[in-house]
């Protein structure tokens, strides 16, 4: 708070007191706050960080049952306005109030920095052409901000879970956060129901995962190389009830799709046992809801480990065009073209991956995926024809 304070006497008489100083200075301590504890902690028992399933039944005093007690939620429902579109919507409330950069904005949303300032810059002007406080809507306008908040809680702890650069590839506390909000967004009595326990279960789910994401020797590790038996058990029991209470209702979401994919992981004793082939036929209908890129690239692995190396390939390569700066698609690709025996092939893409790595991380899988690659005897490689 110390640090908000300064951060505010140095910038607030040149450029003017925020509409919400409060606000303001909730936010900016927060991020200090989280800067720090990046250095002094990796390993976080996320279960114990997280909320009881069961509702509390005392409110804080001041609130009723439909109001907001969650600060930090207010201001995600705050900031998404209506007189915004769903895309600025999204991107103000991830610089706002969840702390992320442009360039980690644009990469969740796959879009150039560039597009993402002018958005805040549209942002901003709307709001105040309008002349839109920022404050927690009364509880009937929840509902109608409530899947722009989803939205933003996925793309936060998609950061967390996946850094779009540096030198680390997971930030727990970001994945904690969006993971508590998550499941105060599915208890609350205004914003719960199937499309928010279905976002809470996804979240949990996956960050059960977060502690094999990297290995000891700090090289990001594949799903099918992590030791399952280091998963969070009370996370994947936190997430299968919320996955239990989404079961209800006649609407079938992204957030659904997607959980049920994560439950499947969850659940599953191998790669090799997992169900495959199920969750390439969810993907097959995510895909038909999100046809980001990214998406398509998580099908086409899935049908490679349904179908077959060769089903995979030709499914990877249909996305590659559009994954021109992402080393996902080369790396996807590599792996199929080692499993066909066509290691030179392979090779390059693991190079090109290795060229657009993101994190410290994962460039330590690339390398030594080339160097066992390298390995790898001659006489065991077939020749290829000519």
């Amino acid at each position: 708070m110390q640090h908000a304070l300064l951060q505010a006497l140095s910038s607030w008489p040149f450029k003017g007191a925020p509409a919400l100083p409060e606000a303001w200075l909730a936010v900016v301590a927060r991020n200090r706050a989280l800067d720090l504890l990046r250095h002094e902690a990796r390993d976080l028992g996320l279960a114990d960080e997280l909320v009881p399933v069961t509702p509390p039944q005392a409110e804080r005093e001041g609130h009723f049952d439909r109001e907001l007690n969650d600060d930090e939620l207010a201001l995600l429902f705050a900031v998404c306005h209506p007189v915004l579109s769903p895309d600025l919507r999204v991107t103000f409330a991830l610089k706002t109030v969840c702390g992320l950069t442009v360039a980690q904005i644009a990469s969740g949303l796959l879009a150039e920095p560039t597009t993402i300032a002018q958005r805040l810059v549209r942002a901003r002007r709307q709001l105040a052409a309008a002349e839109i406080p920022i404050e927690p809507p009364p509880p009937d306008e929840l509902p109608e901000r409530a899947e722009s908040v989803r939205t933003a809680l996925y793309l936060m702890f998609s950061e967390g879970y996946s850094a779009s650069s540096g030198e680390v590839l997971v930030q727990p506390e970001l994945c904690v956060e969006a993971v508590r909000l998550a499941r105060a967004l599915a208890m609350h009595p205004m914003t719960r129901g199937p499309a928010s326990d279905a976002l809470a279960a996804l979240l949990a789910l996956t960050a059960a995962r977060l502690a094999t994401r990297v290995d000891p020797d700090g090289a990001a590790q594949l799903l099918e190389d992590q030791p399952r038996e280091q998963w969070d058990a009370g996370l994947i029991g936190l997430g299968l009830d919320h996955l239990q209470r989404s079961a209800t209702g006649d609407e079938l979401t992204v957030w659904h799709l997607r959980a049920e994919i994560a439950s499947l992981h969850a659940v599953a004793r191998s790669s090799a046992e997992t169900d495959w082939r199920r969750i390439a036929a969810t993907y097959d209908q995510i895909v038909a809801i999100d046809v980001s890129p990214m998406a398509a690239l998580a099908r086409a692995v899935a049908i490679g480990h349904a179908e077959g190396a060769a089903a995979g390939l030709d499914a990877v390569n249909a996305c590659l065009p559009l994954l021109t700066a992402s080393p996902y698609g080369h790396a996807a690709a590599a792996a199929f073209l080692i499993d066909l025996r066509r290691e030179g092939e392979a090779r390059t893409h693991l190079e090109r991956a290795l060229a657009l790595a993101h994190t410290t991380p994962e460039r330590r899988l690339m390398e030594r995926r080339l160097m066992a690659l390298s390995a790898e005897p001659q006489s065991a490689r077939p020749r290829r024809p000519g």
